[in-house]
């Protein structure tokens, strides 16, 4: 298997880089209110040179408003990117604003576009071999998009690690797998947000709380518009499912 690489999701940067990673996932997926300010992100950016990582800036879901503030976002701060760097856009909206500011910075898609079937409900279904493996696949997995995909520059496909297993992604494609939280429902519609105003969520927007329910076994983590459960076993054929990066959430934030 070729060598897999390590990559952190952090959103409070230490003083010294935790150990086993090479690359830095800095950013929002799923809320844009949790985007960083220009300054902070530029920070993240001298961070990582400093620790010799690599840099994924992550980007999140879009309205039309927030494509707009995205727009003045994008020309403070992907200037100061290297054509190394990587943009994880998780709205095709925000694809056309990272091309008008740079067209050399590698684009990939997020968990939000991977289309991926979700949530352990799954798991009690009685599926036959078939239907075993359309639950396994997403969006990316028939010729079609691909090659949409590869038309537009895009190679690399976020996954999140379902519990009924993962299909082999095309071979034109390379895949990262995203532990232990993984996504299985957003909305715009937040329990913190009170008002459609622009700006930060006053409190306790950011505490995280569990969901239960007597039709499920695996518990539901729910942090501001997005919920997730917990799956930290790796599948043992990361190499034949076309993954050969593992990003890990030390901490769960969207």
């Amino acid at each position: 298997m070729a060598e897999l690489e390590q990559a952190a999701f952090l959103n409070d940067l230490p003083v010294e880089s935790p150990t086993g990673f090479s690359r830095l996932y800095y950013g929002a997926e799923f809320c844009f209110w949790r985007l960083s300010s220009i300054e902070k992100t530029l920070a993240s950016r001298a961070w990582s040179r400093r620790v010799d990582w690599a840099y994924t800036l992550v980007t999140p879901v879009l309205g039309e408003a927030e494509r707009q503030q995205l727009d003045g976002f994008f020309k403070a701060v992907l200037p100061e990117l290297t054509a190394g760097d990587e943009v994880l856009i998780s709205d095709w909206g925000a694809l056309e604003l990272v091309r008008s500011v740079r067209d050399d910075l590698t684009v990939i898609l997020g968990r939000a576009l991977s289309g991926q079937k979700r949530g352990p409900r799954i798991l009690d279904m009685n599926l036959g071999d078939e239907q075993s493996e359309y639950f396994r696949r997403g969006s990316w997995h028939n010729r079609d998009a691909v090659e949409m995909l590869v038309e537009k520059g895009v190679t690399r496909i976020e996954q999140d690690n379902l519990l009924q297993g993962l299909a082999p992604l095309p071979k034109s494609l390379e895949g990262s797998l995203h532990l232990p939280y993984a996504m299985v429902t957003s909305s715009r519609n937040c329990p913190f947000r009170s008002s459609p105003e622009f700006g930060p969520c006053a409190a306790p927007c950011g505490e995280i709380f569990t969901l239960k329910t007597e039709e499920t076994e695996p518990l539901l983590y729910q942090d501001g518009n997005t919920q997730f459960l917990h799956n930290d076993t790796l599948p043992h054929n990361l190499s034949e499912l076309g993954i050969n990066r593992i990003v890990r959430h030390p901490e769960l934030v969207v």
